[in-house]
This record gives structure tokens, sequence and C-alpha cells, in this order.
């Protein structure tokens, strides 16, 4: 059931821009920052929907603009992006067609609920000794 809500949350998160074109970006068109930024992305690039390489290029160029702290937390949802399988990506983004299909006060009180849920479980983790 986490897991379930954390691919919602994931894909709610790097999937919140709006529609773009469905032409595909060559892996090459790219910057060299964009690059930097997208490389744990490298490997898998060319076979990303065309949807995703937009929003994915559109996001490293405007990381460099971003709070250093924010900044961090959106490489981390990358790693984390390019660390799921085919499969689980697709969940993820029907996740977030779902919440995008939901009127603005169910998707706050979803969102909330995930939020209430994550760090719930967040505060029961304990740490390991080593």
């Amino acid at each position: 059931m986490m897991k379930r809500y954390f691919y919602l949350i994931v894909a709610a998160i790097l999937l919140s821009s709006g529609a773009f074109a469905a032409d595909s970006v060559d892996w090459a068109a790219l910057t060299p920052a964009q690059r930097e930024v997208l490389a744990p992305m490298a490997q898998q690039w060319a076979s990303l929907p065309a949807e995703d390489q937009q929003r994915f290029s559109a996001m490293a160029t405007r990381l460099p603009k971003m709070p250093p702290e924010k900044q961090a937390r959106m490489r981390e949802r990358l790693n984390h992006w390019a660390a799921l399988s085919p499969e689980q990506r697709e969940r993820a983004r029907e996740n977030y067609r779902r919440l995008q299909a939901m009127s603005p006060e169910e998707r706050r009180k979803v969102l909330h609920e995930l939020h209430q849920k994550t760090a719930r479980h967040a505060s029961q983790i304990q740490p390991l000794d080593h």
C-alpha cells in the first residue's frame, strides 16, 4: 500500500508540468547541463515516452535556477524515478492521471492523507545499529 502511495506522489511531482508536444527529444540534442542533470536516465532515455523526455528536459532546464535544497530533492526524485522498472513507472503515471482527474478538493484530501501516512511510516522506521 505504501509503495502505491509513493508512486503516486513521485508521479505527481515529476509529472506536474503542463502538457507537451509528443516530439521525442534526442539525447544528443540536450545541452551539456541538461545531460548532467539527467545522467541517471541516460541508458533508458531513448526508450522513454516522448512526453517524459519533454518533461524531464524542461525540469533539467529549470533545475539550476532552483534553491539548492530543492535541487537536491529533485535530483533524489529523478534518481528514484530512473531506478523504477517500466511497469512501476506506468503505474505511477496511471496514479498521476487518476490524481489529475479528481476535483481540487478530492486531490487535496488524497494528498493530505498520503502525506500523513508517509509521515507516520517514516516515524516508525528505526535506525540500524552498526
